[in-house]
C-alpha cells in the first residue's frame, strides 16, 4: 500500500517535470527561429550595403529605411573656438 502511494507520488512528480521540460523546448525553438530570422535580415542588409557600393541607385531606398545616412543631411562638425588668453 505504501509502495503504491510512493509510486503514484513519483509518477505525478515525473509528469509535472516533463511538462515543464516540454514548455522549455518550445521556448528554445522559438528563440532559435528568432535568431535565424535576425541572422537572415542582417545578412541581407550587409549584402545590400555591398551592392550599393557598385549600384548607387539603391541608396535612396537604403536612406528611406535608415540603413544608410542621407547624403543631404550635413554631418555635424565641431567648431573650434580660439583659446582665450
Amino acid at each position: 500500500m505504501v509502495g503504491a502511494i510512493v509510486l503514484l507520488f513519483c509518477g505525478i512528480k515525473y509528469y509535472n517535470k516533463s511538462k515543464a521540460v516540454r514548455g522549455y523546448q518550445v521556448l528554445i525553438t522559438d528563440f532559435n527561429r528568432l535568431q535565424t530570422a535576425q541572422n537572415v535580415a542582417a545578412s541581407l542588409l550587409n549584402e545590400t550595403m555591398e551592392y550599393s557600393k557598385t549600384h548607387p541607385a539603391i541608396d535612396p531606398t537604403l536612406e528611406a529605411i535608415g540603413a544608410k545616412p542621407s547624403k543631404s543631411t550635413p554631418v555635424a562638425t565641431p567648431t573650434l573656438k580660439p583659446a582665450a588668453k
